[in-house]
């Protein structure tokens, strides 16, 4: 699985990084990626009934924390001066992430269960490893943004050293975690799928009211203006009270 990943996840991060506009739209999905891993952590740190768990979850969810202010940073950092991009709004948003899924109505540490939730995390933090590797290995953030994931990538480690040993531990138990991990590397595939035609689609929407502007609404205007008069601008919105209760006498 790495090694196909990694075949198909360096062209793309080629263009990815590279497009205009393009490096901070990344950045600001891995903030609010970071932020969402931040609020499942804190639920399955209160949900847990294992006492050393607790403790790991809890760290964990704080690294996300600053992960996604990092990342957000980044953005600011490499947004226009003076300009709001849409990728900045996006790490400010705090409606976005349920909008967009991330964060669903129930946790998802209460949908998966405490074994499946952690072949999740394993899971997660080995593809975000790996991500980060190939961006670093391609050197293709500039070098403020390298530094920061070089940093992210130590707690990144972390993170899949315990979950992996806690599913070592389930392997050693009898459990069938090498199923519950098939099953969280599927869960993220379709996800991804998900995501990919949610933007799909919002992209080729705007493509298709291009087409429809062009090939009927501007025709028609220039029909209309053949006839008399013409389109003739709206009058002009009232300024006060007194003048609107006189265009309406």
């Amino acid at each position: 699985m790495g090694q196909l990943r990694r075949a198909y996840l360096g062209p793309i991060s080629e263009v990815a990084w590279r497009l205009p506009g393009w490096p901070t739209r990344l950045l600001a999905a891995f903030s609010l990626a970071e932020r969402g891993s931040m609020l499942d952590m804190l639920a399955a740190a209160d949900a847990t009934p294992r006492r050393e768990m607790r403790r790991k979850y809890f760290l964990h969810a704080l690294d996300e924390g600053r992960h996604a202010g990092i990342f957000a940073s980044r953005v600011r950092a490499l947004s226009p001066p003076g300009n709001i991009s849409r990728a900045q709004a996006a790490t400010e948003d705090a409606g976005l992430l349920q909008g967009h899924g991330i964060v669903a109505g129930e946790t998802l540490f209460a949908r998966l269960g405490e074994m499946d939730f952690l072949a999740f995390v394993f899971v997660a933090e080995a593809d975000a490893v790996e991500q980060f590797h190939v961006y670093l290995d391609r050197r293709l953030p500039d070098p403020d943004t390298t530094a920061a994931l070089r940093d992210i990538l130590k707690d990144e480690s972390f993170h899949v050293s315990y979950s992996k040993l806690e599913c070592d531990k389930y392997r050693r138990e009898g459990q069938p975690i090498d199923h519950a991990i098939r099953l969280a590397r599927w869960r993220r595939v379709k996800e991804g799928w998900m995501r990919f035609t949610r933007d799909f689609g919002e992209r080729m929407s705007g493509v298709w009211l291009l087409v429809l502007y062009f090939l009927v609404i501007w025709p028609f205007r220039l029909v209309a203006r053949l006839e008399r008069g013409g389109w003739q601008r709206a009058p002009a919105r009232p300024t006060s009270a007194l003048a609107a209760a006189r265009l309406e006498g």
